[in-house]
């Protein structure tokens, strides 16, 4: 599986500056790197965190600016930008031309993906309306990113409006595949069922554009009545997703995209990096 890219969401590495990312990726072997592209707190002492303050620091705000000095990392590590990973959503027209554009001024031949999300699902409404809201708004945002070159990604994740490969393949469908695609989140769609991999996979079909590979499982806090149970992130070779099998799967459906490392258990950022990919590169050449 050779064809298939190793590649870190930085929003698990939240301590490295940008260089220190980019050299630190290169040294464990990855090719590429899923930039997160959020507002950082207004409180610069406050200890970096996941979804907190980032060293790097790469914001709607700024990567316009910062662009040149991603471009130069990229070009001097060989780490490809493949994917941003904002906050934003389809219906804000304002905010993904920001990320688009800062897509394009990353790469102006070959802008990296951009994620774009819809609405979250909302219990108190009826589903199928807010699903054909989220269709249209998706649809919008698709059509915005073309001038640009960007394709659009759908991360399938908990509490969405679609939260299966099957029912993201019905929210995109009828989409240039250009220019639209889904997110195959592992450690997400394992904490709502993950349906059968393989069948997902082809249900996507060119809209299976790129891999959040990471480990989820369930934890259990036991009560006098009844016991409690919740989801925890873990290293992805101890998680409840058969990552070996689901490696084989993307084999047979032909995907050619990135696995993007997503891990936000405990434990130091470099061992996290090194020995997961180390095993994933293991498995990948045994498939």
């Amino acid at each position: 599986m050779d064809d298939i890219r190793l590649c870190v969401t930085s929003v698990m590495l939240p301590r490295w500056t940008l260089d220190e990312t980019f050299d630190r990726l290169r040294a464990a072997g990855y090719a590429g790197i899923e930039l997160r592209v959020r507002p950082n707190p207004a409180n610069q002492s406050e200890e970096p965190s996941y979804w907190g303050r980032h060293v790097a620091d790469v914001s709607p705000a700024n990567v316009m600016e910062k662009a040149p000095a991603i471009r130069a990392a990229a070009a001097r590590t060989g780490i490809r930008v493949a994917a941003l990973a904002p906050w934003v959503t389809a219906s804000d027209a304002p905010a993904t031309e920001v990320m688009f554009r800062g897509a394009a001024a990353i790469d102006p031949a070959a802008p990296p993906m951009v994620r774009v999300g819809v609405a979250g699902y909302a219990r108190a409404k009826p589903y199928l309306p807010q699903f054909e809201e989220a269709r249209k708004a998706f649809a919008g945002a698709v059509e915005r990113a073309r001038p640009f070159g960007v394709r659009c990604i759908y991360e399938i994740h908990a509490g969405t409006l679609a939260m299966s490969a099957t029912r993201a393949a019905t929210l995109l469908d009828g989409l240039d595949p250009k220019f639209a695609g889904a997110i195959y989140d592992i450690p997400n769609m394992s904490r709502v069922g993950l349906e059968d991999t393989r069948q997902g996979m082809d249900a996507l079909g060119p809209y299976l554009a790129h891999c959040h590979i990471g480990g989820s499982r369930p934890v259990v806090k036991t009560g006098a009545d009844r016991d409690e149970w919740s989801w925890e992130f873990c290293d992805l070779r101890r998680g409840i997703a058969n990552i070996p099998k689901i490696l084989e799967d993307f084999r047979h459906v032909g995907y050619r995209g990135w696995l993007s490392l997503e891990d936000f258990s405990p434990g130091e950022d470099e061992t996290k990096i090194r020995e997961q990919g180390a095993w994933l590169k293991s498995i990948s050449a045994g498939s």
